[in-house]
């Protein structure tokens, strides 16, 4: 029954490919070049589907999820969602892997290695042939937003904030960092905001914390300081950096007070500093948390 019932659905996916391959034919006038040379010259079909990525990651959270080395980011770009401890599922083709991992203290480096590269290889592989998301997620910036989308997106997330004092919070802000005025809030909640924090005052005397990109949730007292950046997952597409060492929130703000092309002054003069953070974020990247022996 079990065998009949993957076949069906198998079955099933396999029609809808095929009539949204007929309807793309349709809706495009016939010339020599092929279907799949069509769709890839579409931007649209590029364009990152966020909200699939946002529901997916919010099932990384204890007690299903902890203390595994491979980054949810890196699963949820291939559509894995975690349903219990160790076993991810596609939510496409609704195939099954495991992550589990042996007890770093027990194997060699060597196995633990090739244990973890093994999990990101079956990433693609344990998909069904024809799922669509067996090829993974495009970048999160293939291009920069608009002023107004970062805007709606701030004041979005401050929504939920309209109860939050200014002695409520604290968060250091940095001195050379000019942040956009949004009537009703104080500078602290824009710069959290900015960084893609939900903040929210569900009682009296603590706040509500948030982050819908690394599903980072946390409680604290009012008045109890607040680091906004290190707070994040160390994988959170809100603290990415550019080859020039500049973060996501930074180019957003910049963007948003229209100064793309000023060269801010954290950043000026360190050179060596932008070069060193370009290469530590695609090594991140390239492997979720690859160890190497120390050989003393």
């Amino acid at each position: 029954m079990e065998v009949d019932t993957a076949s069906s659905r198998h079955t099933t996916v396999l029609k809808r490919k095929a009539n949204e391959t007929i309807t793309e034919l349709r809706s495009n006038p016939t010339t020599t070049t092929s279907p799949v040379k069509r769709l890839r010259k579409d931007p649209s079909s590029k364009f990152r589907d966020v909200e699939t990525y946002k529901k997916i990651i919010q099932t990384y959270k204890a007690p299903v999820w902890y203390g595994c080395a491979v980054s949810p980011r890196d699963l949820a770009d291939f559509g894995w969602a975690c349903i219990k401890k160790d076993c991810v599922q596609c939510v496409e083709c609704e195939q099954y892997l495991s992550t589990t991992l042996p007890n770093i203290c027990k194997v060699s480096f060597n196995v633990y290695n090739s244990s973890l590269q093994d999990i990101h290889q079956r990433m693609v592989t344990a998909h069904r042939t024809t799922c669509k998301l067996r090829t993974g997620a495009p970048p999160f910036r293939l291009t920069e937003p608009t002023s107004k989308e970062i805007m709606e997106a701030i004041q979005g997330r401050l929504s939920d904030a309209k109860l939050v004092n200014d002695d409520d919070l604290r968060a250091d802000i940095p001195s050379n960092i000019n942040l956009p005025k949004v009537e009703g809030h104080s500078e602290q909640l824009v710069y959290l905001s900015a960084l893609g924090w939900n903040v929210s005052k569900p009682k009296r005397g603590s706040l509500q914390l948030g982050c819908e990109f690394c599903a980072r949730a946390l409680h604290i007292r009012c008045g109890n300081k607040f680091d906004p950046i290190h707070e994040h997952e160390r994988w959170c597409p809100q603290i990415d950096c550019d080859d020039h060492g500049e973060p996501v929130w930074q180019q957003d703000i910049n963007i948003v007070l229209n100064t793309k092309n000023r060269v801010s002054g954290r950043y000026a003069g360190s050179q060596i500093y932008k070069e060193v953070y370009a290469h530590t974020r695609r090594i991140i990247d390239s492997q979720s948390a690859i160890i190497t022996p120390n050989y003393v």
